[in-house]
C-alpha cells in the first residue's frame, strides 16, 4: 500500500519552512517584489491561518504534554509515556511541528510585507527619476 501521512507531517513543514526562508531571503535582498494590492488578499490569509493556529494550539497543548491515561500496569505506562513524548516532548511532536508551522507563517507574512515595501519605494523612486511631465 503507501506509507502512513499524519495530518501534521514534520517533513512537510520542513521542506515549506526551507521554501519560506528562500522567499523571504529574496524579499530581503529586493529579489521579490509584489504591489500592497496583489499582497492584501495573501496577507489576510496568512493572518487567517495564524488565528486559526493559535486557537487551535491553545485548545489542544495542555493535552498534548500530558500522558493518556491506560492503567497502572507496565504496558499501560510505556504506552502513556510514548504517546506523551510524541504530543508534545519531541522533535517532529505536534507540539513542536505547531510551533514550526507558526514560524513558516511568520516569515511568510514578512517576506510578503517586505515585497510590498520594496515594491513601494521602487515605484516611488522610478516616479520621482521621471521628473515632472512635460506637454
Amino acid at each position: 500500500m503507501g506509507k502512513a501521512v499524519s495530518a501534521v507531517d514534520s517533513r512537510a513543514i520542513e521542506s515549506t519552512k526551507a521554501e519560506t526562508e528562500k522567499l523571504l531571503s529574496a524579499a530581503r535582498s529586493g529579489g521579490f517584489r509584489i504591489s500592497e494590492e496583489g499582497v492584501k488578499p495573501l496577507r489576510d490569509s496568512l493572518t487567517q491561518m495564524r488565528d486559526r493556529l493559535d486557537e487551535l494550539t491553545q485548545r489542544t497543548t495542555q493535552y498534548l504534554g500530558q500522558a493518556p491515561k491506560l492503567g497502572s500496569h507496565e504496558y499501560g505506562e510505556t504506552v502513556a509515556a510514548h504517546d506523551q513524548k510524541g504530543g508534545a516532548n519531541e522533535l517532529g511532536s505536534a507540539a513542536v511541528v505547531l510551533d514550526q508551522l507558526r514560524e513558516v507563517l511568520r516569515d511568510a507574512d514578512e517576506a510578503l510585507a517586505r515585497a510590498a515595501g520594496i515594491y513601494k519605494e521602487n515605484e516611488s523612486a522610478t516616479t520621482g527619476s521621471l521628473g515632472p511631465v512635460q506637454a
